[in-house]
């Protein structure tokens, strides 16, 4: 989705997934891939999908204050 502008790694994604299962936000559930292996898949929570529209408009209001500031004159 990101065009490769960004790059996430192990050491990174999966403490996110662990803070973002204990805050309720996610849950993770335990199945075969259809490679057989196991591995752990994860669904967003209405408590999440409700913290998500809640971050997503905080993150709007400071991306156009950013903008805004931006396209100030000196």
């Amino acid at each position: 989705m990101s065009g490769d502008a960004l790059d996430l790694n192990q050491g990174t994604l999966y403490p996110a997934l662990v803070r973002l299962e204990q805050q309720g936000w996610i849950k993770g559930s335990w199945a075969k891939t259809e490679s057989h292996r196991e591995a752990k898949f994860y669904s967003i929570t209405k408590t999440g999908r409700r913290a998500l529209g809640q971050e997503t408009e905080q993150w709007r209001r400071l991306a156009g204050l950013v903008e805004k500031l931006l396209a100030e004159e000196p």
